[in-house]
């Protein structure tokens, strides 16, 4: 039988299929690339700004701290100050970027209390570390065991863990993982290491060496927030490291006394290797300690952090 001309062509054409409309071209990333500095520039503006309202409304003084009278208004200071810095970091987050405000790192998931007990562990090992150096070279002397307050030792250990969550909120929080994507989380660690060393240039008794090690300090903070995903880690070292320096071991906190009974640690003519009246975080015992404990944070495994998903700031070269 012979075939129609029709039916010959179609042989030799290849099927047509039914398209769609036209692909465009792939949109480029919606924003400018700086746009997350921008963001962490800004919450850090706003938040200095709420820490000048709130301290001119309470105007609390370092020096209440020995007054049990003033307890409840230092707390309440305090406590405003981290309500503050969560409700800021929850606009930029939420209202801003429409990110889920667990992003920030304190949720309560599998892991969170292991991560605040790891970084306790770390930072009451550092300063015990620093303590034991400073007592084997005779660099400072510790007085007899003093009578302590019950009730002083527990409003200390309150009051270091509101300024401790607000300084890793300001510091370690929003701020520090918005820098982390336009900078690249080392350098947005030192960025945030170097400010935190910067704040603390006005502290009594500050010199160079104890501004260095506080940013040294920012450094191993940078590094458990980055490699355990979460607040929860730096929250409980910086805590931790307060509490061990102060009230236990009874050394100036960055300059400040917070022994029970105002009883200290007597330094010995050796200021720069113990730190002095700053306390041993203005001595070169301190630096050798945390710069080994950085590089031993950085490359120590953590168990909590494969709870959580890899991150674009986390540590190059520590995911898992």
């Amino acid at each position: 039988m012979r075939r129609s001309p029709a039916a010959t062509m179609s042989d030799h054409t290849p099927p047509t299929t039914l398209a769609g409309p036209p692909s465009r071209p792939p949109l480029p990333p919606s924003g400018s690339p700086l746009r997350p500095l921008w963001l962490a520039a800004a919450f850090g503006v706003f938040l200095f700004l709420g820490w000048m309202l709130l301290a001119s409304l309470w105007q609390p003084r370092l020096d209440w701290i020995a007054l049990p009278g003033h307890y409840p208004r230092i707390l309440a200071c305090y406590g405003c100050l981290d309500a503050f810095a969560l409700a800021l970091s929850a606009a930029f987050l939420c209202g801003l970027e429409g990110r889920p405000f667990h992003t920030l790192g304190l949720s309560l998931a599998p892991g969170w209390l292991l991560d605040a007990s790891v970084g306790m562990a770390w930072g009451a090992g550092v300063i015990s570390v620093a303590a034991f150096f400073l007592f084997v070279s005779r660099a400072a002397s510790f007085p007899p065991l003093a009578s302590r307050s019950f009730s002083h030792f527990v409003f200390l250990s309150v009051f270091f863990l509101l300024s401790s969550s607000f300084e890793e909120l300001t510091f370690r929080g929003y701020a520090l993982q918005r820098a982390a994507v336009s900078l690249g989380p080392v350098a947005a660690a030192l960025v945030s290491s170097a400010l935190f060393g910067w704040a603390h240039l006005a502290n009594p008794q500050a010199t160079l060496l104890s501004s260095l090690n506080t940013a040294l300090a920012g450094l191993l903070l940078a590094a458990a927030r980055l490699r355990s995903r979460a607040l929860w880690m730096p929250i409980g070292l910086h805590f931790a490291w307060n509490l061990f320096l102060g009230p236990v071991l009874e050394f100036p906190v960055s300059g400040y006394s917070f022994g029970a009974a105002g009883v200290i640690a007597s330094p010995s003519r050796m200021a720069w290797l113990s730190g002095g009246a700053y306390g041993p975080e203005g001595g070169l015992v301190l630096t050798l300690v945390v710069a080994v404990a950085i590089l031993l944070l950085i490359r120590f495994p953590l168990p909590s952090s494969s709870l959580r998903p890899p991150s674009d700031v986390d540590l190059p070269g520590t995911e898992g």
